[in-house]
């Protein structure tokens, strides 16, 4: 006699696994693709296979730090521009 297995994993962990896997996969097309260009470009150096996946995983986490750098150094700027309008309304204000 079968029995239907059913899933009673929460579905928390289903979405996890599921992004997970993703983050994954880009890491390594990344991965293969700079190895690639480095194959590519250094015809002398041959990158090992293993190096893929931490080549990868390393320039997502280069990419994450650039866009939290330039979100920060924008969000600075509207700040500061915010600051200024504000002491140019105050101003106003006092010679009206």
């Amino acid at each position: 006699m079968m029995f239907a297995q059913i899933n009673t994993d929460p579905l928390w962990k289903n979405i996890l696994s599921q992004v997970l896997t993703f983050l994954y996969s880009i890491a390594h097309y990344i991965g293969v693709v700079i190895v690639y260009l480095v194959n590519v470009i250094l015809p002398k150096i041959q990158v090992p296979g293993d190096l893929v996946d931490p080549i990868g995983f390393l320039a997502i986490i280069t990419i994450f730090l650039f866009l939290t750098q330039v979100a920060k150094n924008i969000a600075t700027i509207i700040v500061a521009v915010g600051w200024i309008l504000i002491v140019v309304r105050i101003v106003l204000l006092y010679w009206n």
